[in-house]
């Protein structure tokens, strides 16, 4: 459904303009609000992949030689995923991009420099498996395998198992699917049932149930005869399978879905916030967003609104302050519900290291936790601040700016990504090199792609 940015009118009849206003400038709310949450979930990704990257860096060395004879051990049989691979200047490795993102790498030119640390990445690739990848040659490898604490994950002759980090088989290849661990306990799918296997192998829970989560907490949501419900690390039901969609346990809570309704309950089963919304999120700083009556507000962990649902769209709280949408505008609450921005930007972003990027007039500028340009609206596009720095985007070139607005970095560039031990990634001419925090270039950009 479309709605009128000026007046807030719903086009019901996909007029071209508002029977109200005369406006043709249209919005549409849930695509917005999907953008959005893709984009929180993509940032959570590349949060948890710089802190997975900061361990593995620790154990890369340390591993290196059992990888090597892992992989000549198996090489005949598995396909070894290559999901996170440091680019270094020397390697000439030939390399096939697959739809102009993900790589074919022939296994003998590997061996000794093939790195499957990232768990998410490697999540993200298993619908692409061999027959995308592979070209049934069996010479190059490319998805399937993500380290989970210190076994893999790996495919062999068509079904699933976990090795150490020896190239042990702790369990028969038989699963048709299995995740990662968690709490100990890892989820498996044999001939469509759902069940859990522990770090031996062994079932923990025998496959019974037609869907499942990871656990958390203690409990884990399955699914059975088509409804939700709880079981311990027995097995056992500790909350009976009646709910339409459930989420994990988070601080003793787990939403719940019931009826068409959104709510709340605790390890026991009970409703501590009665399904009643028309949506819900988890609690972030100690609030909720929910959705009631086409309009999004805050409750507490009592079910009780900290902010009245008053407002067309609204955002989890960052650094103490929500984006909230207004009227087609775009401002600022605290958690008490007062505007610190009024809603009159064309769009905002969360707030990060104190400054939040906001678009006014078609163009991009910064405002600070009272609302006030601290830099002015002149940029095409921005980025979140993060070690100090932000990226912008001007006459169709990427620079980096200090928190005065001042260029550190001129825009020269087609792509900057975020610092990561002193150095950046760049775009340059369809090229990929690196940059330090000065700009200098310290690795010409020659590569095809980088994955750092």
């Amino acid at each position: 459904m479309l709605i009128y940015n000026h007046c807030n009118t719903k086009n019901l009849d996909i007029a071209k303009f508002c029977k109200e206003c005369g406006n043709s400038d249209l919005y549409d709310p849930q695509a917005e609000e999907k953008l959005e949450q893709e984009r929180r979930k993509q940032e959570e990704l590349r949060r948890l992949e710089e802190e997975k990257r900061k361990i593995a860096q620790e154990e890369r060395e340390k591993s290196l030689k059992q990888r090597k004879e892992f992989i000549a051990k198996h090489k005949s049989k598995i396909i070894i995923s290559m999901v996170s691979f440091f680019l270094i200047a020397s390697l000439s490795i030939y390399q096939y991009f697959y739809g102009g993102k993900y790589s074919r790498v022939y296994i003998s030119k590997l061996e000794e420099k093939c790195h499957y640390d990232d768990e998410s990445n490697c999540k993200m690739l298993q619908t692409i498996y061999k027959e995308k990848c592979d070209d049934g040659d069996g010479k190059a490898c490319f998805a399937g395998i993500f380290v989970s604490g210190d076994l893999i994950r790996v495919k062999i002759d068509g079904q699933w198992s976990f090795l150490d980090k020896n190239g042990e088989i702790i369990a028969k290849p038989e699963f048709d699917d299995i995740w990662g661990f968690s709490e100990g306990l890892a989820k498996v799918e044999l001939n469509g049932k759902y069940g859990f296997i522990d770090r031996s192998g062994k079932f923990a829970i025998e496959p019974k149930f037609d869907s499942g989560e990871y656990f958390s907490e203690g409990l884990a949501g399955v699914k059975l005869n088509g409804r939700w419900g709880f079981i311990d690390r027995s097995g056992k039901f500790v909350i009976e399978p009646k709910f339409d969609s459930i989420w994990d346990f988070s601080e003793g809570l787990a939403k719940v879905k019931l009826n068409g309704k959104y709510g709340f309950i605790d390890r026991s089963g009970k409703f501590v916030i009665k399904p009643k919304f028309d949506s819900i999120w988890d609690f972030s700083e100690g609030l909720a967003k929910v959705k009631l009556n086409g309009k999004y507000g805050f409750i507490d962990k009592s079910g009780k609104f900290a902010i009245e649902p008053k407002f067309d769209s609204i955002w989890d709280f960052s650094e103490g302050l929500a984006k909230v949408k207004l009227n087609g505008k775009y401002g600022f609450i605290d958690k008490s519900g007062k505007i610190i921005a009024k809603p009159k930007f064309d769009y905002g972003e969360y707030f990060s290291e104190g400054l939040a990027g906001v678009k006014l007039n078609g163009r991009w500028g910064f405002i600070d936790r009272s609302g006030k340009f601290v830099i002015k609206p002149k940029f095409d596009s921005i980025w979140d601040f993060r070690e100090g720095l932000a990226s912008v985007g001007l006459n169709g070139k990427i620079g980096l700016i200090d928190k005065s607005g001042k260029f550190v970095i001129k825009p020269k560039f087609d792509s900057i990504w975020s610092f990561r031990e002193g150095l950046a990634s760049v775009g340059l001419n369809g090229k990929y090199g690196f940059i330090d925090k000065s700009g200098k270039i310290v690795i010409e950009p020659k590569f095809d792609d980088i994955r750092y």
